[in-house]
């Protein structure tokens, strides 16, 4: 297994908020990995102590086997699409590509005139000009062009119609074909990546709840249905708010491997379970512990 991104134990805080919290995750080589949280939950710091804009200082990152430390050249391994406008607005579209397309060794200029045309955007045009969502575009067209062995979108769909968005996860899932590499897409919007990813990791307020296989989640991603005392006889879920209640009939989100020995008490004790989509297990996660009648 050869691994892209290795994090060891790594803590970071904003004063006395936590933001990553003793975090643990593998990125492998080659794969195509969803980085889901809500906004707010640590994505973004993430993304920027993998890319070094934030200094790590409780615990390790390696990129393709090396820190920083060790070797300040791994950063050229790993390029980062923001959510954020580039603060060059009186630059012309152009420029903007030239410049940025130097930090990246495999570059493609043909691609990019290929894209430009595709999303109808105009290099002669001042940045600032563009529409939010022609900027959004503008800085995905060069996390696509660069070719890095480590890409890494963050929310790359911000202000994009649903014809874009579709455009460029086509572009993206072609071009990784093209050019297999380590792709990270942290976003909150489950439902119209689901299909793109291999493996998905999932935090929420600065903690690794899931790292797993997207084939493995799909497989072991429940809702559980039944009397309230019967469920906690086979699960422990005292601390864990219902996602629905009717009369004494409670349906809780599960995540493990219901093996035949357990299904066949749940049987016994008519307890029902569904497998859930990869949406419907975020949002479970995410759900307020907060019950309107108890």
């Amino acid at each position: 297994m050869d691994l892209a991104i290795e994090i060891k134990d790594l803590n970071h805080s904003f004063g006395k908020k936590i933001i990553c919290n003793n975090m643990n995750i593998n990125f492998e080589y080659g794969k195509i990995y969803g980085l889901l949280g809500r906004n707010g939950t640590g994505k973004s710091t993430l993304i920027n102590l993998i890319g070094n804009q934030l200094v790590c200082k409780d615990g390790e990152i390696k990129i393709l086997g090396k820190t920083v430390k060790e070797d300040i050249s791994v950063l050229e391994n790993i390029c980062i699409v923001r959510e954020k406008e580039f603060f060059l607005k009186d630059y012309k579209v152009k420029s903007i590509f030239n410049m940025h397309s130097k930090f990246y060794k495999n570059y493609d200029y043909n691609l990019q005139k290929k894209l430009c045309r595709l999303f109808e955007i105009n290099e002669k045009l001042p940045y600032k000009s563009l529409s939010r969502g022609q900027k959004t575009l503008l800085s995905n067209i060069i996390g696509i062009c660069s070719n890095c062995s480590i890409t890494i979108f963050d929310e790359p769909t911000v202000g994009l119609d649903a014809v874009n968005r579709n455009y460029f996860y086509d572009a993206l899932i072609e071009s990784y074909s093209e050019n297999p590499r380590t792709i990270i897409i942290a976003t909150h919007l489950i439902e119209e990546v689901e299909n793109l990813l291999e493996d998905v990791v999932i935090i929420k307020d600065g903690d690794v709840k899931i790292t797993d296989s997207l084939e493995d989640i799909r497989k072991k991603a429940y809702y559980i249905s039944g009397n309230k005392e019967n469920l906690n006889s086979i699960f422990e879920l005292e601390n864990q708010t219902p996602i629905k209640r009717f009369g004494d009939n409670y349906t809780y989100w599960y995540y493990g491997d219901l093996n035949q020995n357990i299904k066949d008490k749940m049987d016994k004790l008519n307890i029902s379970y569904e497998n859930i989509s990869l949406n419907e297990l975020f949002l479970s996660i995410n759900r307020k512990d907060v019950a309107l009648y108890e």
